[in-house]
């Protein structure tokens, strides 16, 4: 079976199941993610912050599986006193047209709030080339959100894969944008799946 992995070596994602075996499995990553994420910005944290950090990355990740349909997820923590923002792969068989297929991964055509959806070209060193999209939409209680998406053909492998972030904060989008283009340019098709 094949999944994406990453070679990233930032400590701000965190590759996490979508459905967890039990609970002393997400327990335990999110004690492992409380502990990277709290040592890369403080040398001694508090056992009180790690856990603080461990208790809200275990809830958030509980029930991931609900919120969209996905293969996979990451999570990232950029600052351990900002809410972390889940990222998502999905990853189908190639099918259709290219150029089509990858219009509809990344919601081009996509009604959009605020502008028309910004779509540029994306390329990725192993996924190859590529598109990404950034469309802003409201919720029912009218709250800006931003969703980013990248999709790609790989045509050696014969599947196409989207990986897309939703953030209900556009300018903490714009903070982090380069940091998620590098992350999105770090990822790659495996054989094998590490969390």
């Amino acid at each position: 079976m094949k999944f994406v992995d990453t070679d990233s070596e930032t400590l701000q994602w965190f590759p996490t199941f979508m459905q967890w075996k039990s609970a002393d499995e997400r327990e335990e990553w999110a004690e492992l993610c409380a502990l990277a994420v709290l040592h890369a910005h403080d040398e001694n944290p508090k056992r009180r912050r790690i856990k603080g950090l461990r208790k809200l990355l275990s809830a958030f990740v509980e029930n991931l599986s609900d919120l969209t349909p996905a293969d996979q997820a990451f999570l990232f923590i950029p600052d351990p006193d900002q809410m972390p923002v889940p990222a998502f792969i999905l990853m189908v068989e190639s099918e259709g047209e290219r150029g089509a297929t990858l219009r509809q991964m990344v919601q081009a055509d996509a009604a959009s709030l605020v502008r028309p959806v910004e779509l540029d070209p994306f390329t990725s060193e192993r996924l190859g080339e590529g598109l990404r999209s950034t469309r802003y939409w409201s919720t029912a209680d009218d709250q800006l959100m931003v969703t980013v998406r990248y999709g790609w053909r790989v045509e050696d492998v014969g599947v196409d894969l989207c990986f897309y972030m939703v953030w209900n904060d556009p300018g903490q989008m714009a903070t982090y944008a380069d940091a998620v283009d590098d992350f999105a340019r770090s990822l790659f098709i495996s054989d094998g799946r590490q969390v």
